[in-house]
């Protein structure tokens, strides 16, 4: 299919996908991530370990996407440089001693890495490699003079970061049939019933998620290192079928939609759980977590691929063109650590110098990268169509061709035309997936019409014939979303798409002003010839508010919405109209000018509406006091 893989997107996030490749993960230097193997640079305490597993991931991914051969070259070189700093002993690691706080956590992106080379190429050198690393791990983990897993790392993590290496020797299992590995998997997810050193009652991580658990109170409420553990129980369930597995992993994601996912389809303040869907119409520290964000994506990938439940695939898109599209720099160059829903939006500092680069922007092109895994998926009678952006779609059916193409402008427009290209010479079924806000959705098959339910899958099953068109209308409409807790904050959106206020359009003052909605309908005072609008009680609010879309450039979609200012009662009642736009396109130009609003007040005070001073709040820097005067001792 042209020069790339199997998917090509194409329309907006097509455009963020070639960016992040172009101008981000293969414009990197990936040479100090080596260095950090060679020079065993995590000695002393560091984390340099992580970061070659994690752009090599998504290199990786951007290969597979668009596998050019100057690509390729990066891979092998790469590849090769770790290689050469593996021990003889098969060790790969940053520390020069065992278990130092990072050491684990940066052995297990290194064997992420391996992995995906070994997908790649079916290199059985590299798996050889990857084994004799994975050994001696064991070897130092297991047996009367072994260190536990859940004894080693940090501390104030409780051994999360280590523990997190269970996903790759689950893989490692996959790929090898070598029971030793599915057997150390097994027992380290068992240890976590045990005390350890950092817990004494244990981690529970299994035990505790239930329905109805409390993310935040659950080991350490460290969002990304205890998902990724509980991704590599997602995978022991894939590998063994065990039940108590998924049981598990669904419950706590549950768990973390209930509470801790924000409108923008992300959580955390400063990178911890902490009720935050409750929370987020505050200003947070350091909110929203980028390895928060591409992490939960991962896990809402896994659940769709293993349960085939449409409602991931809505959190997914959420995720996708908000919190991760808002995180990143349009050019794809760099990324923001945290994003704020009211603030100023910071792009990431570079968190050790060495390296050139910090956690979140490399684990940020992970989450994008995985886009074209997620937007086709297999049935286990047909396929699944989860995500809708202009592109050209090629997966399999029993082993036969299926492609198609999309046509749309999707998630500004509302229409999606796919035209089908090749189909297999059986019958199958087809998934298009409707999202849960899509309560009016129309799919027509030439003269057929169907009327699907919001957030579901229409299936329609049959033998397909080539060049069939289906055309899918989700009348999306503009609405007002009321904040969990809060009855009096409100934002906006437009089907999936968050919208907010950017302070380069919306100019501050002091005044109040009302958002109205289309249930607010003027009355005339014959009596004193004036027009005015009653106020409502909350039951009479409508959730659909006044507005005229209006083109604006680099947003997905802009509106002018309508605002009452009431002064007093009856008199001086005026209409205004205040921009919003897209949440991803809102202070993307990461300057001292971009300044955001998401939630707000009904009625909101206008001369406050961007929080002020909020850079050092959202980066979770501590700004520096003045010095105190001469004159006070206090």
């Amino acid at each position: 299919m042209d020069e790339y893989g199997k998917i090509r997107i194409e329309g907006y996030i097509g455009r963020l996908i070639e960016n992040c490749i172009g101008n981000g993960v293969m414009a990197a230097d990936y040479q100090p991530f080596i260095k950090a193997f060679q020079e065993k640079l995590d000695s002393e305490g560091l984390f340099c370990g992580e970061f070659w597993g994690k752009w090599f991931t998504s290199a990786a991914l951007a290969y597979e996407y668009n596998p050019r051969p100057e690509y390729f070259k990066k891979l092998e070189d790469a590849v090769e440089g770790l290689l050469a700093a593996q021990e003889e002993d098969g060790r790969i690691s940053a520390s020069k001693e065992d278990f130092t706080p990072w050491d684990i956590w940066g052995r297990k992106y290194a064997l992420l890495g391996l992995l995906a080379y070994y997908d790649l190429t079916r290199s059985g050198r590299v798996l050889e490699a990857a084994k004799r690393m994975a050994d001696q791990l064991i070897s130092k983990t297991t047996g009367d003079g072994g260190r536990r897993i859940s004894d080693t790392g940090l501390e104030a993590l409780r051994g999360l970061s280590s523990c997190s290496v269970l996903q790759p020797f689950v893989l490692l299992y996959e790929r090898t049939e070598k029971e030793r590995y599915l057997s150390y998997a097994e027992n380290l997810v068992a240890s976590w019933s045990l005390p350890s050193a950092y817990s004494p009652e244990g981690l529970r991580l299994l035990e505790q998620a239930v329905p109805g658990c409390i993310p935040a109170e659950i080991a350490a409420p460290k969002g990304y290192e205890i998902m990724s553990c509980y991704a590599g129980v997602l995978d022991l369930y894939r590998v063994t079928g065990k039940k108590q597995y998924l049981d598990a992993v669904t419950a706590y994601m549950e768990a973390v939609v209930e509470r801790e996912i924000m409108i923008t389809g992300s959580g955390s303040s400063g990178e911890l759980w902490c009720e935050g869907r409750l929370r987020q119409t505050q200003v947070l520290e350091s909110p929203m977590e980028t390895c928060v964000t591409a992490t939960y994506m991962m896990l809402c990938r896994k659940l769709l691929e293993v349960t085939h439940d449409v409602k991931w695939a809505e959190r997914l898109e959420v995720s996708l063109f908000n919190a991760l599209a808002g995180a990143m720099k349009p050019d794809g160059s760099w990324w923001a650590y945290f994003s704020p829903l009211q603030g100023r939006r910071v792009l990431s500092q570079v968190q050790i110098e060495e390296m050139n680069t910090s956690c979140c922007v490399a684990n940020g092109p992970r989450a994008l990268l995985e886009v074209p895994k997620w937007s086709v998926t297999s049935l286990p009678d047909g396929i699944a169509v989860n995500l809708y952006q202009e592109g050209r779609y090629r997966t399999e059916f029993n082993g036969l061709p299926f492609v198609f193409r999309q046509e749309t402008d999707y998630p500004s427009g509302s229409t999606v035309r796919l035209y089908l290209e090749q189909v297999p010479g059986e019958e199958m079924t087809l998934s298009l997936r409707i999202p849960a806000w899509a309560e009016h959705t129309e799919v027509r098959i030439g003269s057929e019409m169907f009327y699907p339910a919001a957030g579901t899958y229409c299936e329609m099953r049959g033998r397909w014939r080539k060049y069939t068109e289906i055309q899918i209308d989700f009348h999306t409409e503009l609405r007002i979303v009321t904040a969990p807790g809060s009855t009096n904050e409100k934002a906006l959106m437009w089907g999936s798409l968050v919208l907010a206020m950017d302070r380069r359009d919306v100019e501050e003052a002091p005044k109040s002003l009302w958002l109205m909605n289309d249930a607010m309908k003027p009355i005339h005072d014959t009596q004193m010839e004036l027009d005015y609008y009653p106020v409502q009680s909350i039951r009479q609010e409508s959730a659909r508010p006044i507005a005229e879309r209006v083109e604006k450039k680099d947003a997905l979609v802009a509106f002018r919405v309508k605002f009452l200012r009431r002064p007093i009662h009856f008199f001086h009642h005026e209409t205004e109209e205040l921009l919003f736009r897209d949440y991803a396109s809102c202070g993307n130009d990461f300057t001292e000018e971009s300044a955001i609003r998401t939630w707000f007040s009904v009625p909101m005070y206008c001369s406050e509406i961007f929080p002020k001073d909020s850079e050092h709040v959202i980066r979770g820097t501590v700004e520096e006091e003045p010095p105190l005067d001469k004159e006070d001792k206090s």
